[in-house]
């Protein structure tokens, strides 16, 4: 249960910046909605597998590391928004 947490968070956070680049609204609108579901079945993951008291704990902890991972592999693979973009 933990690793498809850890999955979902994850995926949320991609579909997170993918949702910033420009593009139409309603495809934001929608990819930012999957993000949304994607991180409430992740905490639900976490507090079925470990408990109410401590599943929200690592689910955080988790969250931040997720985020950090994502803007890392975005940032080596040169997506939209990164640093390099503008010297290309």
């Amino acid at each position: 249960m933990v690793a498809i947490g850890t999955v979902l968070i994850l995926a949320a956070w991609w579909l997170l910046a993918v949702a910033m680049s420009p593009g139409a609204a309603t495809r934001r609108r929608a990819l930012r909605l999957g993000a949304v579901a994607a991180l409430v079945a992740s905490l639900a993951c976490y507090v079925v597998a470990i408990g109410v008291e401590q599943g929200p704990v690592f689910w955080t902890a988790v969250l931040m590391l997720g985020a950090l991972a994502v803007a890392l592999l975005r940032a080596i693979a040169g997506e939209d928004g990164s640093a390099r973009r503008g010297r290309r």
